[in-house]
């Protein structure tokens, strides 16, 4: 004997009671009577039908849904009924515990009635996050210790148990993220800022492209896909609700008190089933009870394969962004004069010729970029100074080069960032470089390349700078 069960938001009507329902789960067909509802309503279909059909698939853990199902009559006299908030998920987890298994066909179909307004869907989400994290606590160690539960099932329940805790480490990731840019204003340099927006624009896209999934799937008339977009933007409204929800229920020891979602009764909409589809079916429809020769291993391979691909591809894919040399645009300062004013920016030149003549010891000249900088991190690499010199045959200059920051534009007290001694020689198109690692610089700063000279041979050379056929620079990393 089975027994059906219905929620309060359902309004069961004789089609679904004859409905087969092998699976002993359904999916809730969400009927609408105003134009939020509308968008409310999408969540449970467009998300029901893709992840659990392929949780289907893989034999993962399927979570019991408490819109509609079905369980043995015995069985629940035997466990008796929860009393947790999220009743649905105690049940599953009790069952997977005791060796039972949940399995789902998205053929058996209820109407439901949706939420009528934002205010009682954030309480009908809080009650959801709040109990799902407290049994998640509460049957941690159960569930991850049990062999009766397979690997594949006790990963989808880790996945499941940080399903309402993303909100938390959602708002967590987007306050450390406006710290970093706005107040702090440091960049981390390479290859992980790109991976920050891959994943940025990855998670933007991800619900969209799930609801549109999940709308083909039903064959869902033309108006629902006006909902996709608000109902994205109604996931983010939802973010602090469920974040707070989901900490407190993971750390409490008794959870709160039960909020009842208020409806009307009333369904407008006429009720559409999901239309029949060969790949559906061959994916969901029960195996014969005698497998074909090699049926069985098919079906292990192919299951093996579909978790093994992704997590293979997802590995090739870090250790390659991991150990893949990074291009980056070197930023080239150029020395300028204009005026007796010592500058150095992304310019050429001016036209102007200009010297510094290092042929005594002690001798300094410090250029500076005209406008500050906003506060970033420099990343490692290499420094360059290529030059030009004039002098007297094999005559040499040791000067200490400095790159750094300051504070004020006339770069009075530098800051060094990068520093080495080099020995400059008489020509053009010379160079030196050096190589360090990298480098927080503080918001509001100026940019400052200084030489000093140190010692001199053969009377000194004269440094060249600022003219079409000398473009003497500083290239950063």
């Amino acid at each position: 004997m089975r027994c059906a069960i219905w929620t309060r938001e359902q309004n069961s009507s004789p089609s679904s009671m004859r409905t087969p329902c092998p699976s002993r789960m359904s999916c809730g067909i969400c009927s609408t009577t105003s134009t939020a509802r509308e968008i409310l309503g999408l969540a449970p279909s467009t998300k029901s039908v893709p992840c659990k059909a392929f949780q289907q698939v893989l034999g993962s853990m399927k979570m019991i849904a408490g819109t509609a199902y079905m369980i043995r009559a015995g069985l629940l006299r035997e466990l008796g009924w929860g009393r947790s908030l999220t009743e649905d998920w105690e049940l599953t987890l009790r069952l997977y515990a005791k060796g039972y298994k949940v399995v789902y066909t998205p053929y058996a179909e209820t109407p439901a009635e949706c939420v009528a307004t934002f205010g009682r869907l954030a309480r009908q989400r809080m009650r959801w996050a709040e109990g799902h994290s407290y049994n998640v606590n509460k049957w941690f160690l159960t569930i991850l210790r049990s062999p009766r539960l397979s690997l594949l099932e006790k990963a989808e329940f880790i996945y499941y148990g940080l399903y309402y805790l993303q909100s938390a480490l959602f708002m967590l990731g987007s306050a450390a993220w406006l710290v970093s840019e706005v107040v702090l204003r440091v960049q981390i340099p390479e290859w992980t800022a790109v991976l920050g927006w891959s994943l940025l624009f990855s998670n933007l896209f991800a619900l969209p492209l799930m609801n549109l999934g999940g709308l083909l799937l039903e064959g869902s008339p033309r108006r629902d896909y006006q909902g996709v977009l608000g109902a994205v933007a109604l996931s983010f409204l939802l973010v602090p609700f469920q974040a707070w929800a989901s900490v407190k229920g993971l750390f409490e020891r008794r959870e709160g008190g039960w909020f009842r979602t208020p409806k009307t009764g009333r369904i407008t909409n006429r009720v559409e089933h999901l239309p029949q589809r060969r790949s559906l079916n061959r994916w969901l429809r029960p195996r014969p009870t005698t497998p074909n020769a090699g049926g069985g291993r098919a079906s292990r391979a192919f299951r093996l394969v579909c978790i093994a691909a992704p997590i293979l591809v997802l590995t090739i894919l870090g250790i390659g962004a991991a150990t893949a040399p990074t291009v980056l645009a070197a930023n080239v300062y150029y020395l300028h004069n204009p005026g007796g004013t010592y500058t150095m920016d992304s310019s050429p030149t001016n036209g102007t010729p200009a010297k510094f003549q290092m042929s005594n010891p002690g001798a300094t000249q410090t250029w500076a970029t005209t406008v500050a900088y906003t506060g970033q991190t420099v990343p490692a690499g290499s420094y360059t100074f290529t030059y030009w010199t004039s002098g007297q045959g094999n005559a040499t200059v040791t000067a200490a080069l400095t790159f750094g920051y300051s504070a004020t534009a006339t770069c009075a007290v530098v800051v060094p960032i990068a520093s080495w001694t080099a020995s400059l020689v008489n020509g053009g198109g010379s160079s030196t470089s050096a190589s360090l690692p990298a480098v927080l610089l503080p918001a509001s700063s100026y940019l400052c390349w200084q030489i000093t000279v140190v010692a001199v041979n053969n009377g000194g050379l004269d440094l060249r700078y600022d003219a079409g056929n000398q473009q003497t620079s500083i290239a950063t990393p």
